[in-house]
């Protein structure tokens, strides 16, 4: 599934505008977005060399825009292919601006942050731009 870049631009831009990121030193970051018809949650993670920092994406000022452009992100695909994703996954590298996406349509728990599995899914979503 081709997402078009400038919706991953505007959503990388918006990730970085949330005040867990601005606020904090990283030099990669990845986020996970889980999706159901009704509610919308995230949680990630900083990485700065060994250093792992969990996170959450949100705009004080605009709590709901990037979970609204999420959602119409989500919206759009399914109207062009018939299928809703279930998590949405992105990951960003501060040096070098490059952004990841990636969706998950069949496993709504692939990527799913929980306290049990916690170390194993931190390094699963450890971004690699190599």
């Amino acid at each position: 599934m081709k997402i078009p870049a400038d919706r991953i631009e505007e959503i990388g831009h918006l990730i970085l505008q949330c005040d867990d990121i601005a606020d904090s030193q990283w030099h990669t970051l990845s986020f996970v977005f889980d999706i159901t018809d009704g509610a919308i949650s995230n949680s990630g993670f900083l990485y700065k060399g060994e250093k792992v920092t969990p996170v959450i994406a949100e705009i004080e000022e605009h709590p709901l825009l990037l979970d609204d452009t999420i959602l119409d992100l989500r919206k759009e695909i399914a109207e062009k292919n018939g299928h809703k994703f279930f998590q949405f996954l992105i990951q960003l590298e501060k040096e070098t601006g490059r952004i990841k996406v990636d969706l998950e349509f069949d496993n709504p728990d692939r990527w799913k942050i929980t306290p049990g599995k916690l170390k194993e899914i931190r390094e699963t979503l450890r971004p690699n731009f190599t």
